[in-house]
């Protein structure tokens, strides 16, 4: 009895469940055209096409001897304001405490004294930070982690800001973008199977949807969903069957 009852529920799931073709492209999950945020000619290059990076690292450097040079100026005139102003700070504490006892005018220039050598500080520090920043743009970074899928830029080129795509970076996450025909919109559903195989192989592979577009494209009407995949390169083509339930 128990077996009938088992076979009755597979031909019952049979009927409903329903294969959709979709064909699919393998993309990155993160992928970035990379620019700079700065002009100069280009002196180091420490990736190359194919290159794995990770967050942070240095993918490229124009020449940036002025704004180090920049930088190393306003540090000193930062420690130089720091000095002055921590001088007249402890002048006016000092004052402060007897203040009853000097004449209002003395006090006055006293208290502006300080005043005036605490903002200087501040326009100080806020310059070093500008300075920091105008340096830290002649530095290329990755944003994530990834492949290096191309790269236009050679030593000696010049660069000019935000302009030029100079690398372009794939995340080591890859996912299949599906496209099927729209008429099965409401049927396919985040969690069902794609069993796909790549162009010119006959293996088989399972993964499980995880997002279904919410619009259907205006241009072939098809909608399209995403699956993530292990162990493939971005830019893969093939074909497949989704199993809706």
């Amino acid at each position: 009895m128990k077996k009938i009852l088992c076979l009755f529920i597979f031909l019952c799931a049979s009927v409903y469940a329903e294969d959709v073709y979709a064909t699919f492209l393998s993309q990155g999950v993160k992928e970035a055209s990379l620019k700079l945020n700065s002009s100069g000619i280009v002196d180091s290059i420490m990736v190359d096409i194919g290159s794995r990076v990770k967050k942070g690292d240095i993918l490229l450097k124009i020449q940036n001897n002025t704004q180090m040079e920049s930088v190393n100026i306003q540090k000193a005139q930062v420690a130089a304001s720091a000095q002055t102003y921590q001088f007249q700070k402890n002048q006016f504490e000092r004052y402060e405490q007897s203040k009853n006892a000097i004449d209002r005018n003395t006090y006055e220039q006293i208290y502006f004294n300080f005043k005036k050598t605490e903002n200087d500080l501040k326009v100080a520090q806020a310059t070093l930070k500008y300075q920091e920043e105008l340096l830290a743009n002649t530095y290329l970074i990755a944003p994530f982690d990834g492949v290096i899928a191309d790269k236009t830029i050679e030593l000696g080129d010049g660069v000019a800001q935000n302009s030029t795509t100079l690398f372009y970076l794939v995340s080591n996450d890859v996912k299949l973008v599906l496209e099927f025909d729209s008429k099965y919109a409401g049927k396919v559903k985040v969690g069902d199977t794609y069993t796909f195989s790549v162009d010119g192989s006959t293996n088989k592979q399972s993964v499980k949807i995880t997002k279904v577009y919410p619009s259907i494209d205006s241009q072939n009407r098809k909608l399209k969903a995403e699956a993530l995949v292990k162990n493939m390169m971005s830019g893969v083509f093939g074909d497949g069957n989704i199993r809706t339930k």
